[in-house]
């Protein structure tokens, strides 16, 4: 019962520690960090949803939040009725922002919209800038 228990803990630890490693978008993102020290940032969206839609077109484009996003992220985008998402990047609400590093690993997870200038002082708290 013991053995059954620990190959079962490996198998479920190894799919959700390199599931976002077989996602497509994910894999063109960190290509096109190449090696440029950037986080992804994949935000969980529809198109029904008044808030993602105020992050995507307001927020992301701010005139303080594009230049910092631009600088130090990659943004992929997913639908949640329409995109596959990756195994073990749940969301309770959206817009979900997940932020991970080129091994794959999350980082920070925020949930709901953010007006641009708090949205940059998170932005800046998760790549350890003041």
């Amino acid at each position: 019962m013991l053995k059954l228990f620990f190959l079962s803990s490996i198998t479920i630890l190894s799919l959700w520690g390199g599931a976002i490693e077989n996602d497509e978008q994910f894999k063109q993102a960190v290509i096109q960090m190449g090696k440029e020290n950037k986080t992804v940032l994949m935000i969980y969206t529809t198109d029904d949803c008044p808030e993602c839609a105020y992050m995507k077109i307001k927020v992301f484009h701010d005139k303080a939040v594009e230049p910092f996003l631009n600088r130090h992220f990659v943004v992929i985008e997913k639908n949640v009725h329409t995109s596959k998402l990756p195994d073990g990047y749940d969301f309770f609400g959206i817009p979900t922002m997940f932020f991970i590093d080129k091994a794959g690993t999350k980082k920070e997870t925020l949930i709901g919209s953010k007006r641009p200038q708090p949205f940059l002082g998170e932005l800046r708290r998760i790549q350890g800038l003041k």
